[in-house]
């Protein structure tokens, strides 16, 4: 390049412009040597613009304000190829922006001149400054960006999110149309009515797009129409959901899950906001309860006005503690039992917003807890029944015993006999009471026998004549030829006693008539069975009718039902009807009733009659009891009833050996192994019990019969009794027929084993 320190003297007339109107109407130009770089010419513009004439100074004080040639002057390669060259500057006399083409001129001596042609572009160029800026905030946009022609769908502008959603470059994009890309525009018709929607009101939507490999992705979309200068655009932002979705979808399917999961729960939930206003229910509180979302608690399940007293959620808003007690409600079915839980519901930051309050019915429970206390008391009653049977057994012994004794005595038609007989029929009354006690118990066993109730019938009217107020008329009808019927006569005995208790407890108050009828029936067809159950035959039918204060329907559907009773606490424990109902269900019979509130109550009670068998009382008389002469040894720690068995087995012709010491026996059988025919041996003593003495007395002699008796009867002391070898299992109180029959039985199959 030329040195600025030599410069050359040239005409300062341009020669580049061919026309000064070309030159004028440039915003400036320059003409300069490029030698020394002062300007030889400038146009008129130029000077207005900088306010001086320039010419003679160098070029770069002029456009860059530099004290030096500027680096772009002093490139050799621009001038030596002789290149034109544009660049924009900012000039930092006025702040404002140019656009300059600089092009190097061949002088006829050689030598290189420049011109420079300048124009302000200062507008445009903040412009283009704004729109750059501008376009940069779009393509930073998580959002696509569509701008379209309202007339042909013509995509006009879409921003970098766009095309990396869709797959597309920009100019892939922008070639085509918004049919092309969208799922809920198919075709120009209905783009035009879409844009009509639009032009009334923008629209956000959900929809989907098609991208490039034809995949679809779910987008939410918002349109708005836009004229301007004439033309009519839509702007799209559209926004992928994608994740929305998915995120959407695992919280249904959590909710679902959620749902699913308090559907198999037994307990009714609700949900309640700080108001106490109910936000949800799950189905087992709906379906209990109805619905009532978007009520106030308190309104809809209480019919209150205000909180309940002794609220549980109240304390758990509270407090932010659980809470949890048992209550009851009133049903159509009756009285249940509840378990109420309450616990607060928390946000992110342990700030409460909500309460859970959970309904358990711990109706069924409470029966169980309710059946195990009993079952507690019966295991009770049951070891007491035990003890008081064998002492009560042991007491009846003697009292039965003499009386058979003395009958034997008596001669005929003497006055006594009906005395001792009184006596007789009050003990065998009060043994069968004692079974009825371990029968009760679960501690007796259940034998059917052939008999006829109305014996039994007359019996419990007995007691019950003695034991009911004068205000309760007993009215029977009992037939004496009803026929027989296979069933234990302690549990009918039970059945006709608890009848007719409920009965008494319906008339206590007003007073009334209870009857009671015994009769035969035969049933002959379908239409006159009362129940499926119970097929046509013959039957003894037991009613038990009373004038009480009746049963409502709703009451009479839950009578049989287990420890269900209408009675105040402490009269009654539920299970009378429930345990008369299995008694007679086991026997394949039936019973049914019938009342009205206000006109009384009737029970009917069909028992399978059977052939007729003789249940007459045999006469007590020496002559129909077995004798012997055989030798017997008695064991009994009560000195009265080893007496009694003696008086009554010599009074047989028997030998009898007594002793109240069960080790004394052992000696005795010791000493003499065959001194002895037979051994009859209690069993609750001291020292040895009748199980260890008979075990120790056939060890030492295995062919002794062995007659074990009991004031405490049970099936399992029978059962191991047989299994140890003893002969006969007898229970006190014993009368003469049946320990003489008894002893002549085991002493005769022994002669010929």
């Amino acid at each position: 390049m030329p040195s600025s320190d030599s410069p050359k003297t040239m005409n300062l007339q341009p020669r580049a412009p061919d026309t000064n109107a070309l030159i004028q109407a440039f915003d400036g130009f320059i003409y300069i040597c490029s030698q020394d770089y002062r300007i030889q010419y400038m146009n008129d513009k130029l000077r207005e613009r900088t306010g001086y004439d320039a010419i003679g100074e160098y070029c770069y004080k002029v456009l860059h304000d530099f004290d030096k040639v500027c680096p772009w002057c002093k490139n050799d390669t621009l001038f030596r190829e002789q290149k034109s060259i544009r660049w924009q500057i900012k000039s930092p006399k006025d702040e404002r922006w140019y656009d300059i083409v600089n092009t190097p001129i061949l002088n006829a001596d050689g030598t290189l001149s420049q011109q420079f042609l300048i124009m302000d572009v200062t507008e445009s160029y903040l412009v283009k400054e704004e729109l750059s800026l501008l376009q940069t905030l779009i393509n930073q946009s998580n959002d696509a960006i569509f701008v379209v022609d309202a007339e042909t769908s013509a995509l006009l502008y879409v921003n970098d999110k766009a095309c990396s959603n869709l797959g597309y470059t920009t100019a892939e994009l922008l070639a085509l149309r918004v049919i092309d890309i969208a799922t809920h525009i198919v075709d120009m018709p209905d783009w035009q009515r879409y844009v009509a929607r639009v032009r009334k009101q923008s629209r956000l939507f959900e929809g989907e797009q098609i991208r490039k490999d034809g995949s679809r992705i779910p987008v939410e979309i918002n349109a708005r129409f836009v004229s301007r200068q004439g033309q009519d655009f839509l702007v799209t932002v559209v926004r992928d959901i994608s994740e929305r979705k998915d995120q959407r979808r695992a919280l249904f399917e959590e909710k679902n899950k959620l749902e699913s999961l308090l559907a198999t729960l037994t307990d009714g939930i609700t949900v309640q906001d700080l108001d106490f206003k109910v936000l949800y229910q799950n189905k087992v509180h709906t379906d209990k309860q109805g619905v009532h979302t978007g009520e106030y608690c308190y309104q809809a399940y209480q019919h209150r006005a205000t909180i309940c007293d002794g609220c549980l959620l109240v304390q758990s808003l509270a407090d932010g503690e659980v809470h949890r007690r048992e209550t009851t409600a009133t049903t159509e079915n009756g009285t249940i039992y509840l378990e109420v839980t309450s616990s607060p519901m928390k946000n992110a930051e342990g700030k409460i917003i909500a309460g859970i309050e959970s309904v358990r019915d711990i109706t069924a429970q409470k029966k169980l807890e309710e059946q195990f206390r009993q079952s507690q008391k019966m295991e009770a009653m049951g070891a007491l029944a035990g003890g008081i049977a064998h002492d009560f057994n042991n007491m009846l012994t003697p009292i039965l015993g003499y009386a058979d004794l003395a009958l034997t005595r008596l001669s005929p038609g003497d006055p006594l006999e009906s005395d001792l007989r009184s006596i007789t029929t009050a003990a065998e009354r009060a043994k069968d009471l004692v079974q009825q006690i371990l029968a009760f118990s679960r501690q007796a066993p259940q034998e059917k026998k052939p008999f006829q109730p109305h014996l039994v019938v007359k019996e419990a009217l007995k007691l019950l004549h003695a034991s009911l107020p004068s205000t309760i008329e007993i009215r029977e009808e009992i037939s004496s030829d009803c026929g027989a019927i296979l069933a234990d006569p302690t549990q009918i005995h039970q059945i006709i006693m608890n009848l007719c208790t409920n009965a008494y407890h319906a008339m206590r108050e007003t007073g009334g008539v209870l009857a009671v009828n015994l009769a035969k029936v035969t049933i002959v067809s379908n239409s006159m069975v009362p129940s499926s159950d119970l097929a046509p035959g013959n039957y003894v039918l037991l009613e038990v009718c009373d004038t009480g204060c009746g049963m409502e329907p709703k009451t009479l559907a839950h009578i049989f039902d287990p420890y269900f009773t209408t009675k105040v606490k402490g009269e009654g424990t539920g299970l009378g009807l429930s345990v008369v109902h299995g008694i007679i269900k086991s026997y394949k019979g039936n019973i049914s009733v019938y009342s009205e509130v206000g006109k009384g109550t009737s029970f009917q009670v069909y028992l399978p009659r059977i052939t007729e068998t003789s249940s007459r009382a045999e006469v007590v008389s020496s002559e129909t009891i077995p004798t012997g002469t055989e030798r017997v040894l008695v064991v009994d720690d009560e000195e009265i009833i080893s007496i009694l068995l003696q008086e009554i087995l010599q009074s047989l012709g028997y030998q009898v050996t007594v002793s109240c010491n069960s080790l004394v026996a052992q000696a005795l059988i010791e000493q003499d192994p065959m001194a002895f025919d037979l051994l009859i041996t209690d069993m609750t003593m001291p020292h040895l019990t009748g199980f260890e003495l008979a075990q120790k007395a056939l060890a030492i002699r295995a062919d002794l019969p062995v007659i074990l008796c009991s004031g405490f009867s049970e099936l399992s002391n029978k059962e191991q009794a047989q299994a140890m070898g003893i002969r006969a299992y007898l229970t006190k109180p014993v009368s003469v027929q049946e320990l003489g029959q008894t002893v002549r039985k085991v002493l005769d199959a022994n002669g010929r084993m």
